[in-house]
């Protein structure tokens, strides 16, 4: 188990995100009428938190939104065998985040992070993260892929 935490951790310094709380119980309430965030999924609420605690730095608070025995994906496929698992796992990602955007896409949820530096010193740019829920839990955590840039030149549109 070791092993697999420092090589996630390794490939978290590559290109990670941080995030984290504890049970969900303390998760931000969902804005008022109007809003972009009212049209959010609820697990919205769930995302925003845990990422609110990696930010944080209270990992604790952050493995309690992984259900037990979850997926997580990054550069390969880990189980999140126990709460220590998970604890190291948050422990693990260097860099703070920002979530900017939530999206339903029914059995899954898309979320987006605007990277900021964190415990693994400076980081930027943003991340995905496609999150699979069992009670409110997160059951699969996986990190996507930066989609690729288009090649040769880019047309500029004038008003």
């Amino acid at each position: 188990m070791r092993i697999a935490v420092v090589a996630l951790a390794a490939a978290l310094a590559l290109g990670g995100c941080n995030v984290g709380d504890d049970d969900g119980d303390d998760a931000p309430e969902r804005p008022g009428a109007g809003s972009d965030r009212e049209r959010e999924p609820d697990e919205a609420s769930v995302i925003r938190a845990w990422s609110g605690a990696v930010n944080d730095e209270d990992f604790g608070r952050a493995a309690s939104y992984f259900a037990p025995n979850a997926i997580v994906e990054q550069t390969r496929v880990i189980r999140l065998a126990d709460r220590k698992a998970a604890i190291a796992f948050n422990r693990s990602l260097p860099c703070k985040a920002d979530v900017t955007d939530v999206e339903d896409e029914g059995d899954t949820v898309l979320a987006a992070f605007r990277l900021r530096d964190g415990v693994g010193g400076p980081c930027e740019g943003s991340a995905r993260v496609r999150f699979t829920f069992r009670d409110r839990k997160f059951s699969e955590w996986r990190q996507l892929a930066d989609p690729a840039q288009p090649q040769g030149p880019v047309a500029m549109l004038s008003h």
